[in-house]
């Protein structure tokens, strides 16, 4: 590389460490709260019995329970674990981003998808949420459809911009 290395905008910056802090915030939780998070996810569950199809028959909706507590905390551990991971993306192509692309437009067009794109893993939140509330099979849908689905396109969109960008500069 033979130009200075850029930084990104503040806003991109506070984004990606927030990702960050967030998701080691919600690793600390896992493992500190675990039996308060189980706790509030049955009760959340017990609150939308009907969402969740619960039968009358204890052994069944025992089972229905179970699921339903491991998919909530499964979206919280995603969460925890794409958070890190998607924050320290979003830092290093947006660097990429800010001191190899020299078009204006293509930056702020780059930005705007990649920090999309870095709010992906807040799907993972929706989704271990919206399953104690909807039922398992129509929170995951619902945060598959409108959260996850979008903004991992976005990301996606973001990385082969840049690649294009970058394919483009060295021709």
């Amino acid at each position: 590389m033979s130009g200075a290395v850029r930084r990104p905008p503040l806003a991109v910056v506070l984004v990606a460490i927030s990702l960050l802090a967030l998701g080691e915030t919600a690793g600390a939780a896992m493992s500190r709260l675990k039996p308060e998070i189980q706790r509030y996810a049955a009760t959340r569950v017990a609150a939308n019995a009907a969402a969740h199809g619960f039968s009358g028959s204890a052994e069944y909706d025992d089972e229905v329970r179970e699921r339903a507590i491991f998919t909530a905390e499964a979206g919280l551990s995603f969460f925890h674990l794409h958070a890190e991971g998607v924050g320290l993306v979003l830092f290093f192509t947006s660097t990429l981003v800010a001191s190899a692309v020299p078009w204006r437009r293509a930056r702020a067009a780059l930005y705007l998808l990649l920090t999309l794109g870095g709010l992906f893993p807040l799907g993972y939140l929706v989704y271990g949420a919206a399953v104690l509330e909807l039922g398992r099979d129509a929170g995951i849908d619902l945060a598959e459809r409108w959260i996850l689905t979008p903004l991992g396109i976005s990301a996606i969109a973001g990385l082969v911009g840049l690649l294009l960008v970058a394919a483009r500069r060295r021709a």
